[in-house]
């Protein structure tokens, strides 16, 4: 395949990452940061492809999963030491945010006799957010550090011009570890039906839709519901036909036993002017 061939098909695989960027945005994970996860799984995902390739599925040599992922085999072998993760001197440097954020709850000059973060006066008094960002965050104004820590939800702006920091508990509104893993699994299981379907297009799995119809914005809330209420009557009514051929089937040794399920979703557009 040409070079410009392959950057284009990755250019377009690359799509599909771009809801995971928004996410990690939200929450404070930085591009070196993700960058280094990308790299880690990476090699431990080609270690495996590799090994599938090979007809007698054994595991493939560091230089080998190196000379694939491009990554360099001492880096590989430190990788595949370990499951995939950010890589510790990345996670250790973090954003501009962490650093702040850590100093206004570490830094004596701006805890109270108690050991907490006191609420400072943005520029007017000492010790202000001013002082603490161009400490922490050289080179970047103040007002723009304060603006983005407000919109990202770190801190509460409080009358006369003080800031509080919030705890570190707060977390981006209906975000959650079990949450992000359904996300991450049923994202994988799509783009897995995708990939296979893309691959043996003779012989597809299941993956449909309806073509997009043009309707007024007014009859957006009236579809929608109707589209969720057939949809959920649909899944209720297959979950019930395959609990009752799971009941008439009887495990056997010689047969291996399968899962299927079904998941319908719905997309979201701006809608056109």
């Amino acid at each position: 395949m040409s070079e410009s061939g392959k950057h284009g098909l990755a250019r377009a695989a690359m799509v599909a990452l771009e809801p995971l960027v928004e996410l990690f945005l939200e929450l404070g994970v930085t591009s070196p940061e993700v960058e280094s996860l990308l790299r880690a799984v990476f090699v431990h995902k080609a270690r495996d492809w590799l090994s599938r390739q090979s007809e007698s599925g054994e595991s493939p040599s560091d230089v080998r999963v190196a000379m694939v992922t491009g990554v360099h085999r001492n880096f590989v072998r430190r990788i595949l030491a370990e499951p995939p993760r950010i890589a510790r001197y990345r996670e250790q440097r973090g954003n501009n945010a962490s650093r702040l954020l850590d100093a206004w709850r570490s830094d004596s000059r701006y805890l109270n006799s108690s050991g907490k973060p006191l609420d400072l006066s943005e520029r007017d008094r000492e010790p202000s957010f001013y002082s603490l960002a161009a400490t922490y965050v050289p080179g970047a104004p103040p007002g723009v550090v304060l603006k983005e820590l407000q919109r990202a939800g770190l801190i509460q702006r409080l009358p006369d011009d003080r800031v509080r920091v919030r705890s570190r508990a707060v977390r981006t509104h209906g975000v959650s570890l079990e949450g992000i893993s359904e996300m991450a699994n049923r994202a994988k299981d799509l783009l897995e039906t995708l990939h296979r379907n893309l691959r043996k297009p003779e012989s597809r799995l299941l993956c449909a839709g309806i073509r997009p119809l043009e309707i007024d914005v007014a009859q957006l809330s009236t579809v929608r519901n109707m589209i969720n209420h057939r949809a959920t009557t649909f899944l209720a009514a297959v979950e019930h036909e395959l609990a009752i051929e799971a009941s008439k089937s009887r495990p056997r040794r010689r047969r291996g036993r399968a899962k299927v399920g079904l998941t319908i979703f719905e997309t979201e557009q701006s809608p056109k002017g």
